[in-house]
This record gives C-alpha cells, structure tokens and sequence, in this order.
C-alpha cells in the first residue's frame, strides 16, 4: 500500500510539472502576441496559477522530505502526529525544520483554499481594472486618431476645393491690371488733351491783347506817315462858285470820311469791348479748366481711392460708367473740332484786320486834308490871276475826278471793310457762343463726374450690404452644414465605437468566462490535490506506522544525507557549487529509493502472507540479510 501511495504522489507530481510546463508555454505564447489587454490579463492569471502551482509542488517534496526524516528522527514515534513538529529532535533534516517553521495545522488546506480563493478573485479584479482602463485609453486613442484622419481627409478636401481658386484669382489680377493699365492710357490722353487746351486759352490770352495792340499801332503809324504829296499849286483858272462847289463837294466828303473814321473808331471801340468780354470768357473758361482739373483730380483721387473695391467689385460695376466714358468720349473730339474753328475764325479775324489796317493806312489822315484845304485857300488867292485860271480848272478837274475815285474806292473799301467787321463780329460771336456751350459741357462733364462718383459710392454701398448679406447667409447655411456633419459624425462615430464597445464587451465577457471555467477547473484540481494530499497524508501515517523496522535498514543512507545536509547548513556556498554532485547523487538516492520500495513491496507481500499465521512471535527477514 504504501508503495503504491508514492507512486501515486510521484504521478500527481509529474501531472504537476507537466500543468508547470504547459502554462510557461502558454505564458510565452502569450507574451510574444501581445495583442489585447485581455491577453495581458490571462498572463497575469497563469502566472498566478503557476506560481500557486509551484507552492504545492514545493510543499509537496516538503512534505515527503519530512516523512523520511521523521523516520529517521523518531522511529517509534506515531506518524500520524505529523501536525506537532516542534517536538522533532534537533538532529533531523532542514528540511523538517522548515516545515517545523511553517507550523502545519489541521485546518490548512482549508485556509490555503480560501486564500487561493481571494488571491485569484484580488487578481480578477485587478485585471479588471487594468483591462478597463486598458480599453478606455485604446477607445480614446481610437477616437483621437479617427477623429485626426477624418480632420486631415476634410482638411485636403477643402485645400482641393480651393485650388481652383488660385487660377481664377490669377486670373482677376490680370484683367484688374489689363483694367488699370487702360485706365492710365485714357487718364493720360485725357490729361495731354487738356494740358493742350489749357495751353491753346493760353497762347490766345497772351496773344488777343498784343494782336489788339500791334493792330492799333500800325493803324496809328500809318496814318500818320500818309502824307501825300501835294503837287503845286496850279495857276487859278476856276471861278469863284466852282471852287465853292469844290469846297462843298470836299466839305461833304470830309465830313463822309470823319463819319467813315467816327464808325471805324465805333467798330474799334466795339471790338475792344468784344475783346475785352473775350478776355473775360477766356479767363472764365480758364477758371471753369482749373476747376474742372480740380474736379478731376479729385474724381482721380476718389478713383484711386475706389481702386481696390472696385477690383474686388469688378463684376458687379453698374453699365452707368460706360455711359459717361463714352460721353466723353465724344466731348473730347467736340472739345477739339470747337477749338480748331475757333482757331481758324480768329486767323480770318487777324488776316482781316490786317487787310483793313493797310487799307487804312492807304487813307488821307485829317491834317493832311486841313494842309490841302490850306493849299486850295492858297490857289484860290492865286486863282485871281487869269492867266492861271485855265490851268488851274483843269487841274482843279482832274484833281476832282482822281478824288471823286480815290473817295469812290475808299466809300467801296470801306463798305467791304463793314461787312468784313460784321462778318468777323458774328464769328467771334458765334465762337463766344461756342465758348459758352464749351463751358455748359465741361460743367456737363463735371456733373457727371460727380454723379458717377455718386453713383459708384452708392454702388460700392449696395455691393457691400449685398456682400454682408450674403455672408451673413453663407455663415448661416454653414454653420447648419457644420452642426449637421457633426451631428451625423457623433451619431456615427457613436454607433460605431458602441458597436465596436458591446463587441469587445461580449468577446471580454466570453474570454472571462472562460478564465473563469479555468480558475474553476484549477481550483476543482486543487482541491481535488488537496484531498489526495490528506488522502496520502493519512496513507503515510499508516505506512510509517508499518514500515518502521523497514525504515531501520535506511539508517546508513538517511546518515550519509543527513551528514550532508549539515554540510550544507553549514557552507552553503560550497552547496551552490557542487549542485551537479548533488543531483548525481540525488539520482543514486532516487536509485536506492526504487530499491528500498521494491523491497518494501516484497516484505509487504511475505507479511500479508503471514499475517493469518496465528498469533505469536513470528520472525522477521532482515533486508540486509537478503
């Protein structure tokens, strides 16, 4: 029996080395898959279980160390007293002092299964917790890193999105700067216009005032060198009332010329006037040019201003503006054709009055006519004579008829001269009024330059409440876009990781459950260990109980232990180094062991043989002797 009892712990030992040898395995498997928390929980338990494993295993070689040293120690001692090990002699092994230390008990089966028991239900929950916490930090980085990818994919949408738009700001920069760049040629050629125009008032103000001048003192030289030469007096051989008639005739046409020369000097007198009104339009006009330049340097400033708006506001520019350019456009040729017959009436002007000028100076001046009224007195006295009256009436007579046609042609030139003045007075009028509706489409022009400045402030007004409008629109609908993905991407995201969260829950559940079986299983094994330990406990007490005159003949071999034992008490690191002569020689005992046993087997036998012999000293085989 009792051979068969330690066989029977040498197979619960072996099944327990090979429980040992299979969690390490399973240990390293899962340490080098790594793969869930859940895993990392199940090393934590087999650990455990190993190690509460290797506890029974040690407690085990403990126990049977003990068996053989209580033989050794006290050999008619019951072995079923095995609890009150402090009485042990201090002769026995160390290892019987170690389990002397522990001070079995009873009731310590009990206690080390309900310790096992909270040791595995502690680390349960300690798993628990890991693994909880294990799984919120993978769901927040889950969460973190799906929230990243969607941001970065949104993200390259949207800069896909606006690549287009770089091309069609490209674009806008270069008609802004076609735009621009047309708008400096027409400010320049408008600015070369005027700067003509202003030059041409200019040159006429300058000019008008020394024509005039130049004019009135050519008339009054020439006027006054017409002296003409006065021929002799004839001898007298008119009569009395033919001289009177002469002197009438001349009296007449005297006071025809002073008359020609008042209403020549009227006509100067007007022309000054009209002159000097010229000079009060041209300064007008000048006047109307600076304020026009100041308008339109204004309106360039406001233009400059409004540069930028309107770049951005290019397409939005109300059809009014090109109205006014082309208004302008065609009050610059107007301008320039009005300015050019302006030009040429007053070269007409200026070629007549140089004709009437040399006309003029063609004319008797009054002195010259008084010195040949003097004359005729003079002839008249000499006429008395009779011998010069007949030369003198012939003179007389050809000088009447070369005056009466000198006078004719002087009535007729001054005639054309009228009209010519006429003419030229209509004309210069007619340019006055070209001036004055000059001066209507500048203030015109002026006008419309305000109302396009009026016209595109208030279009930059209505552009830019426009312009709010729509992005207090677009922000609205946006920001609803926005709520709305974001709603949808919680919704989403939500689902997915509650989806993906009562997945794991489920798997961790089974997984738990089945660790549970485990710990379930290994516990109806320890357990089970457990009983067979009390089981081979009780065997022990009745085989030591038995086999002590067996357990004699291992005196010699339990010393030989024994004495080694204390020399390793006694230098254990000498112990450290000579393990491999231990275990030789561990295997030698383990031989003798085998040996013993079979030879207990074989006593065991003759004594069941001789058992039912009868009482009365029967004697025993030594198992030296055989």
């Amino acid at each position: 029996m009792t051979t068969e009892k330690l066989s029977g712990l040498n197979i619960k030992r072996g099944t327990l080395k090979r429980k040992l040898t299979m969690a390490q395995n399973v240990i390293n498997e899962l340490k080098s898959s790594k793969e869930s928390p859940a895993c990392l929980a199940k090393v934590q338990v087999i650990t455990i279980i190993k190690h509460v494993i290797k506890d029974t295993v040690v407690k085990r070689q403990r126990a049977k160390e003990f068996c053989f040293a209580c033989t050794k120690a006290e050999q008619k001692r019951p072995i079923c007293k095995i609890y009150e090990l402090r009485q042990v002699s201090p002769m026995c092994c160390p290892a019987s002092q170690l389990v002397k230390e522990k001070s079995f008990d009873s009731t310590l089966p009990c206690n080390r299964n309900d310790d096992i028991r909270d040791a595995i239900l502690q680390v349960v929950n300690v798993v628990r917790a890991t693994e909880d916490k294990l799984e919120r930090h993978e769901y927040r980085e889950r969460v973190l890193g799906e929230q990243l990818k969607k941001g970065l994919i949104s993200i390259d949408k949207r800069v896909k999105l606006l690549e287009p738009f770089k091309g069609t700001i490209n674009r806008l920069d270069q008609r802004l700067a076609a735009v621009e760049t047309i708008l400096m040629q027409k400010d320049e050629r408008e600015r070369i216009q005027l700067q003509k125009t202003f030059d041409a008032v200019e040159d006429i103000q300058k000019n008008l005032p020394i024509i005039v001048d130049k004019l009135k003192s050519d008339i009054i030289e020439k006027l006054s060198d017409l002296k003409p030469a006065t021929p002799p007096p004839p001898p007298p051989s008119i009569t009395k009332e033919d001289l009177e008639k002469v002197q009438k005739d001349l009296a007449s046409k005297i006071e025809k010329v002073t008359e020609t020369i008042k209403s020549m000097e009227q006509d100067l007198n007007h022309m000054k006037d009209e002159n000097n009104n010229i000079r009060e339009l041209n300064n007008k006009s000048s006047e109307n040019l600076d304020k026009v330049k100041r308008q339109l340097s204004s309106s360039e400033q406001l233009l400059e201003k409004y540069e930028n708006k309107l770049a951005e506001y290019n397409n939005r520019i109300p059809p009014v503006i090109a109205d006014n350019y082309k208004d302008q456009k065609d009050w610059h040729p107007s301008f320039l054709q009005a300015l050019e017959i302006q030009k040429n009436n007053v070269e007409q002007v200026l070629s007549d009055v140089k004709a009437i000028t040399t006309k003029v100076n063609r004319l008797p001046d009054k002195t010259d006519l008084e010195t040949l009224q003097n004359a005729t007195l003079g002839s008249v006295q000499t006429l008395k004579d009779p011998q010069s009256l007949s030369q003198i009436s012939d003179d007389i007579a050809a000088k009447h008829r070369n005056v009466t046609k000198s006078i004719d042609a002087i009535a007729a030139n001054v005639d054309s001269l009228t009209q010519k003045f006429a003419a030229s007075s209509q004309n210069i009028r007619a340019e006055i009024e070209n001036l004055g509706k000059v001066e209507q489409v500048m203030v015109q022009t002026a006008d419309s330059v305000l109302d396009t400045k009026r016209r595109v402030e208030y279009g930059v007004h209505q552009i830019i409440a426009e312009m709010q409008q729509l992005i207090k629109a677009s922000s609205k609908d946006v920001n609803a876009a926005i709520s709305e993905r974001f709603d949808t991407f919680e919704m989403s995201v939500l689902d997915e990781e509650t989806g993906a969260l009562a997945n794991l829950t489920a798997k961790i559940g089974q997984e738990i459950d089945q660790v549970w079986r485990q710990i379930g299983i290994m516990h109806q094994q320890m357990s089970a260990s457990t009983d067979t330990l009390n089981r081979l406990q009780n065997q022990t007490d009745q085989y030591v109980s038995g086999s002590l005159n067996v357990m004699d003949n291992m005196k010699g071999k339990v010393g030989t232990i024994t004495s080694r034992i204390t020399e390793v008490d006694e230098n254990l690191n000498y112990l450290l180094g000579k393990l491999s002569l231990v275990t030789q020689e561990f295997n030698q005992i383990k031989s003798g062991l085998g040996k013993a046993l079979d030879e207990m087997r074989s006593t065991y036998k003759t004594v069941r043989e001789k058992i039912n012999q009868g009482p009365g000293p029967h004697k025993i085989e030594d198992s030296t002797s055989k």
